[in-house]
């Protein structure tokens, strides 16, 4: 048996977006910044998942102190369902999720039937910029194509 090796760039277009509220109008102020995640070389007969990691950082300005926590939500992606995620190249699929802990068992979501939003804080006194993980995995032993696959999913801020 020949092993099939898919050339995976998965190069998420991150259709991040902050939005945020705060007691002052107009006074807030977010940007998102994340690495692309790429997963690399998939081999369609490893027992193995291939997994990866990304990180995806928030920095807010507000004038009000009492604002200092927010929540950071990843949309569904293409698939329209954040449990099942789905990267593609041209029809063919290749499953994935993107996940809040090293252990991959708490899907990163939208709190919206699918997974759970990420809850944060800044220090009271500063909105200096947060960084947090993304464990991303594509399960072992799918029948995907040789192809690049791709998804974008939607990032969401609010505080």
């Amino acid at each position: 048996m020949i092993a099939r090796l898919l050339a995976l760039i998965a190069a998420f277009t991150w259709a991040g977006a902050a939005w945020a509220t705060c007691s002052t109008s107009g006074a807030c102020l977010c940007s998102v910044s994340l690495s692309s995640m790429a997963f690399g070389a998939y081999n369609t007969m490893s027992p193995s998942p291939t997994d990866t990691v990304g990180t995806l950082s928030v920095s807010c300005t507000s004038p009000d102190p009492a604002s200092s926590t927010f929540t950071i939500a990843l949309g569904p992606g293409g698939s329209g369902d954040t449990n099942s995620r789905v990267m593609r190249s041209g029809t063919h699929p290749l499953y994935y999720n993107l996940y809040t802990n090293v252990a991959r068992t708490i899907v990163w979501g939208d709190d919206s039937g699918g997974g759970e939003s990420v809850a944060s804080a800044f220090p009271p006194t500063s909105r200096t910029s947060r960084t947090f993980s993304i464990y991303g995995r594509v399960p072992a032993l799918q029948n995907a194509w040789v192809g690049i696959y791709h998804d974008s999913i939607t990032v969401t801020v609010t505080y």
